[in-house]
């Protein structure tokens, strides 16, 4: 758990953000409590081999709203949720997690399953039943 002052917001990984029982009364503050990122670790990368804007740091920017957003990072080789102000930042800012490793280790965007011919109707008409 971290404390941040509105005027300086420092947590980058917060994903949930609440009102301190009794602010201190000179500025509003949050209690922000941080979550571990689900999922496992991708394998390591060439640095080289991924693209300059995953290199950036994640950056909350100086605005003040509450985004939730996915930013690369090079240390873990994977793409992590941080919270975006709304405003200045850097282009290492996703709106999800897909968009990151896309771009951030080239992972093939999700395909739309079909149905296989097996999973197809089974419906049988009178003509189709055989009876001995």
């Amino acid at each position: 758990i971290c404390l941040i002052a509105l005027a300086a917001l420092i947590c980058s990984q917060a994903v949930l953000a609440k009102p301190l029982d009794e602010p201190a009364p000179a500025e509003s503050q949050l209690v922000v409590e941080e979550q571990p990122t689900a999922g496992a670790t991708a394998a390591p990368l060439d640095a080289s081999s991924v693209p300059e804007q995953c290199h950036q740091p994640k950056e909350t920017g100086r605005c003040f709203a509450l985004f939730y957003r996915f930013a690369y990072n090079l240390d873990t080789h994977a793409c992590e949720e941080f919270v975006y102000g709304g405003c200045a930042g850097n282009s290492n800012n996703f709106e999800s997690k897909e968009q990151c490793e896309q771009l951030c280790l080239g992972k093939a965007a999700p395909v739309a399953a079909t149905a296989s011919s097996t999973e197809q109707s089974t419906e049988l008409t009178t003509e189709q039943i055989v009876v001995e």
